[in-house]
């Protein structure tokens, strides 16, 4: 993959590649090139489908925006990361804006 590109797919395979590269070093489990061509596929397909429905979502509550409430709905099924979403949700409202 040519990460030199504006894609953003080689944006998103140069991302999981850095993620596996400080993964290998920590853990010292190894990652064929292979494995991060298809994990990369994996995540950019999952962000596409997250995508379409972040907008459905906000288009069904007429709204121009993607709001965090949007964000939290995608993560519904999935308690820990709704709670993460919760807590950052939560955490940076409370700060002042600059």
């Amino acid at each position: 993959m040519n990460a030199d590109s504006n894609d953003p797919r080689a944006s998103v395979w140069l991302a999981v590649a850095k993620l596996c590269s400080e993964d290998e070093t920590s853990s010292g489990v190894s990652y064929s090139p292979t494995f991060v061509e298809a994990l990369s596929h994996v995540v950019y397909a999952q962000a596409e489908t997250m995508g379409g429905d972040l907008e459905c979502f906000a288009k069904h509550a007429r709204r121009t925006k993607i709001s965090v409430d949007d964000v939290k709905l995608c993560a519904r099924r999935n308690g820990a990361l709704h709670k993460q979403l919760e807590d950052i949700a939560e955490s940076t409202s409370a700060k002042p804006n600059k």
